[in-house]
């Protein structure tokens, strides 16, 4: 009776039943044994060691200088940066990536045609991975930002470039590290990661090149300082690297060998299987 009265509503439930079963089917990877892989935590050491160095040369030598010259700035050329900034917000990257999941793993179990179906399911894991890596660099920004409680640039008449004021809530107090830069070097990251070899040569600049339009956006408006936005961009490719050696382990959207620090995306070898 109630598909006769309300086939909206038996529609909706089929639908939603079929995403659910695609999802198990995706999530059923995580239940395998994990790829053996290097720990590399010599390298990580390094790595961090470095970003930190390099997050406080940059800010003694610049933040000062940079935060009183973007004051100064001509307000149009502000007011037009402060739409490009609009771009590292990651409400639209998370709407964008759920509703492709969610298309993906619907196609996934209808597909009929093995090819088109492994074509789907790897879009699915890619999709999957897209949202995960927004929001681990997300999450990590925001506790980031209220345990070192830097102040930001309009208030670096009356307390400095430098002071920072541990644990703090107050979105003024939240300047390190950026937000949106995060947001879009996780982004730039992991499309990076997707790419083939043939592509990366003209595709890496491009996306860079964006991702940098909107972390230079994020000073022109006086929202951050420089080291703000470098520790932006390392938190969020960094993410983006962590998330896919994870997802790698588990041959999700990536393989990993055990010495490798960068996986390869899935893609060519997986659809040839799935014709076999």
């Amino acid at each position: 009776m109630n598909e006769v009265f309300f086939p909206g509503r038996a529609t909706d439930s089929k639908t939603l039943a079929i995403l659910r079963a695609a999802w198990r089917d995706l999530a059923a990877h995580w239940r395998q044994p994990k790829r053996a892989a290097s720990s590399l935590w010599p390298l990580w050491l390094g790595f961090a060691v470095l970003a930190f160095a390099l997050l406080a040369s940059v800010s003694l030598a610049f933040d000062a200088t940079e935060a009183r010259a973007a004051a100064q700035l001509d307000p149009r050329l502000v007011g037009f940066f402060e739409i490009v900034t609009q771009a590292g917000k990651s409400n639209w990257l998370f709407a964008l990536s759920i509703l492709t999941l969610a298309y993906a793993l619907y196609r996934h179990a209808l597909e009929q045609n093995r090819r088109l179906r492994a074509r789907f399911g790897l879009l699915a894991s890619q999709a999957l991975y897209f949202v995960t890596v927004q929001s681990v660099s997300g999450i990590l920004s925001q506790v980031v930002k209220h345990l070192v409680g830097r102040a930001r640039p309009k208030l670096i008449d009356t307390l400095g470039p430098q002071h920072f004021d541990l644990f703090s809530a107050k979105a003024v107090l939240a300047s390190f590290p950026s937000g949106h830069t995060t947001t879009v070097f996780a982004a730039a990251a992991s499309l990076i990661f997707f790419l083939p070899s043939k592509s990366r040569w003209w595709a890496t600049p491009l996306l860079l090149s964006l991702a940098l339009l909107v972390a230079a956006s994020r000073l022109i408006i006086g929202a951050h300082y420089p080291s703000d936005v470098l520790g932006g961009a390392i938190l969020g490719a960094g993410s983006a690297l962590a998330v896919a050696r994870v997802f790698a382990r588990r041959k999700i959207a990536f393989t990993l060998r055990g010495d490798e620090l960068l996986p390869k995306p899935r893609g060519k070898e997986f659809w040839a299987k799935s014709q076999a």
